[in-house]
């Protein structure tokens, strides 16, 4: 179900962006405010262009999202004060904790809104590793500093 509401939520997104891109060239008079002279085949264009959308939203959200293993060697007892930390200073706020399962949220709502509120990173704590779960981008800069942090190197 979570998977079927990203789509539609990236769909709307990608129907919002170009009404708005469009509309910013109307206005700045870059086209004509006709639908037919916007798009080669005027209103019949806009099927091609929802379909489009469509099949890129329903594609979307099985590449954007991952989930990724921190392997730390450590129990979260020991590292959950240096991951919040670490957490914070990414401007991620602690949402949730709940046993095995920490959520966290954007601090600010600019970021919020452009990921569309799809900014929750889940970290579920098992005995041989973490595993953090969210949107690609986050989760792949997240885990690498993460992994850094608690496991630094051995500088000899």
């Amino acid at each position: 179900m979570k998977y079927f509401i990203r789509s539609v939520k990236y769909f709307f997104y990608f129907a919002f962006l170009t009404t708005a891109i469009v509309l910013v060239l109307v206005l700045i008079g870059a086209v004509e405010g006709d639908i037919n002279s916007i798009f080669e085949g005027g209103y019949s264009a806009l099927w091609k262009i929802a379909i489009f959308f469509a099949l890129v939203a329903a594609g979307y959200p099985k590449v954007g999202f991952i989930r990724r293993e921190i392997h730390v060697g450590k129990d979260w007892s020991e590292v959950r004060n240096d991951v919040i930390s670490y957490m914070n200073d990414r401007r991620y706020v602690l949402e949730s904790e709940n046993g095995t399962t920490v959520t966290f949220r954007c601090k600010d709502i600019a970021s919020r809104i452009s990921k569309m509120y799809e900014d929750r990173l889940t970290l579920t704590c098992t005995p041989e590793c973490f595993e953090m779960e969210g949107l690609r981008k986050d989760v792949m800069r997240l885990t690498a500093g993460l992994e850094h942090r608690l496991n630094p190197l051995n500088e000899e």
